[in-house]
């Protein structure tokens, strides 16, 4: 079983999507792991083609940093 550091399970990244037909764009309110959300974009561009998602980092690391020190 592989173990892993705090960090990684730290909520800092969102999915932005941009459609192909007519170039809309966003990005999900819900913040994942990195894991989660790369995996999550790829399950997304298999299921809606027509769409492109990425994970992204959403939150600075400093804020990140942070915001987790004080705990």
């Amino acid at each position: 079983m592989e173990c892993k550091s705090n960090f990684e399970s730290i909520k800092t990244h969102t999915i932005h999507w941009k459609s192909q037909a007519n170039g809309t764009a966003g990005a999900g309110t819900r913040l994942l792991g990195k894991e989660e959300a790369e995996r999550l974009a790829a399950e997304l561009n298999r299921d809606y083609p027509g769409i492109y998602h990425e994970a992204v980092l959403a939150l600075p690391i400093a804020s990140v940093a942070s915001k987790h020190s004080a705990i």
